[in-house]
């Protein structure tokens, strides 16, 4: 599973990104940053001397292999979620949250970045361009699986309410409870953390080792924090 931001130029997705994937120990992946890279070039200069369309042909480009990876988050450009093509195979990725702000916060948070923004370079009037461009893309970013409004919500909020909409499916992944156990007990304030799952059999016992002063275990009593796909019988036992 990845975790997939979008939403409009200003909105926080590179900064949330890297402190979101931070804290689930995942990878962070910047679509725009790949096509920098790999292009050679900025993106304001890729739409300068070879156009918008050869832009969103890299753009699909590196999504179509961004989304092959697991444990991601994945940052796109602000007009990536609009191709239907990008859109379904980001959702077919994982949770996709939207961020958005106000027309007026988004222009502040641009700034003298405003030339380096292709989608606002050269309009007489930066602010009603961002009024229509996230009226244009408004439908398409309400397909988003979660919307959060930045404005007025410092980064680490931001992350926290992306985190607790998230949690659950989140916590599914086996390698983050284990990193984590010690953490999640604190959080969820049960007696026990249980992980449990096919894979977990084999390597959850010799990894819980590290969190031997933390109150988790695996179990099967009921007022654990988290209860995860419980073993086979036969499969504890040999825990």
């Amino acid at each position: 599973m990845n975790i997939i931001l979008t939403g409009f130029m200003g909105t926080g997705k590179t900064t949330v990104g890297k402190k979101l994937a931070k804290r689930l120990g995942w990878k962070f992946v910047d679509v725009d940053q790949l096509i920098e890279e790999s292009a050679k070039a900025p993106i304001a200069k890729i739409f300068t001397e070879r156009g918008e369309a050869v832009f969103r042909r890299l753009e699909r480009r590196h999504i179509t292999r961004a989304v092959h990876g697991k444990h991601q988050v994945i940052a796109t450009g602000g007009g990536a979620f609009i191709d239907q093509q990008n859109r379904s195979r980001l959702r077919a990725s994982g949770p996709v949250v939207c961020l958005t702000a106000q027309p007026q916060v988004i222009f502040e948070r641009v700034g003298r970045r405003i030339t380096t923004r292709p989608m606002l370079a050269g309009a007489a009037n930066p602010l009603n361009r961002i009024r229509t461009l996230l009226q244009q893309r408004a439908k398409a970013y309400a397909r988003a699986d979660l919307t959060v409004d930045t404005s007025g919500l410092s980064v680490d909020q931001v992350v926290d309410r992306v985190w607790e909409a998230l949690s659950p499916c989140i916590c599914k992944s086996w390698q983050y409870l284990l990193r984590n156990v010690g953490d999640l007990s604190h959080r969820y304030g049960g007696k026990y953390v249980v992980v449990a799952g096919d894979r977990v059999v084999a390597s959850g016992a010799t990894q819980l080792e590290a969190y031997q002063n933390a109150p988790a275990t695996l179990t099967d009593q009921p007022d654990a924090g988290i209860y995860y796909i419980p073993l086979p019988e036969e499969s504890l036992t040999a825990l």
